[in-house]
């Protein structure tokens, strides 16, 4: 038995306008490939004259001054950096991705006075988004493999959650461990779906997700997570 045995695609999503970006909501995000090292792009005027045509070098983050005090004296333009920056680099894919939370706080008062100060960023319209990934179709190339995706459907992984194929959105995974903050709603950043989880399976789905950063779960969570993880047990 798997997650999907519990629940029929009917159960698990429901269609919504796509202008909400409510909780559940699935939607397609710019995301990043994280690494264990970071990459940073040292860049300098081409010319102590000119400001915007500029020299650089990608390397690895692996010097003992990166991220401390260093010269900016000719700053270049767009780029802003200050004395304690450093310019990071990632290669970036759009994904499919679920909104986990929505509407933040946001006080009128408050953004009038950070208007005043420029300090608008302070008090941001931001998502929270969890990435999908898709699952490997064949026995091989790019995907997570099957493997993965078995335990996954038996809830065996804290920080994994299945999402079936639905519509235009391909069999994946969401990863609890690359969550994501998205500013705003521009549509370069994020392009929202009519699909969204259901009531009950977004349920789940915050569950998992509390219990995945904090351990912490709920007595709903524990019946379901226990009969998928028993029944999947002697098939794994």
């Amino acid at each position: 038995m798997s997650i999907m045995q519990l629940y029929t695609i009917d159960e698990f999503f429901i269609k919504v306008d796509p202008k909400e970006f409510r909780a559940g909501q699935l939607c397609r995000v710019p995301i990043p490939f994280h690494s264990s090292m970071p990459q940073i792009l040292d860049a300098e005027r081409s010319t102590p004259e000119e400001h915007e045509k500029i020299d650089f070098i990608l390397r690895y983050a692996d010097k003992s001054d990166d991220f401390k005090t260093r010269d900016r004296s000719l700053p270049i333009k767009y780029l802003n950096l200050r004395s304690n920056e450093e310019l990071l680099v990632h290669r970036c894919k759009k994904r499919p991705a679920v909104i986990l939370g929505n509407n933040l706080d946001s006080y009128p008062s408050i953004a009038k006075i950070l208007k005043k100060f420029d300090k608008t960023h302070q008090q941001e319209d931001s998502l929270f988004v969890i990435p999908c990934y898709r699952t490997m179709e064949k026995t091989y190339g790019s995907g997570i493999i099957q493997p993965i995706v078995e335990y996954t459907k038996c809830m065996m992984y804290r920080q994994f959650f299945y999402i079936p194929p639905i519509k235009d959105f391909k069999e994946t995974i969401a990863r609890f461990d690359r969550i994501q903050i998205v500013i705003g709603r521009s549509p370069a950043s994020i392009e929202p779906s009519d699909v969204c989880l259901s009531e009950e399976i977004f349920n789940l789905f915050v569950s998992m997700f509390i219990f995945c950063i904090s351990g912490r779960t709920d007595p709903m969570f524990d019946d379901i997570r226990e009969l998928v993880r028993s029944a999947c047990s002697e098939q794994l």
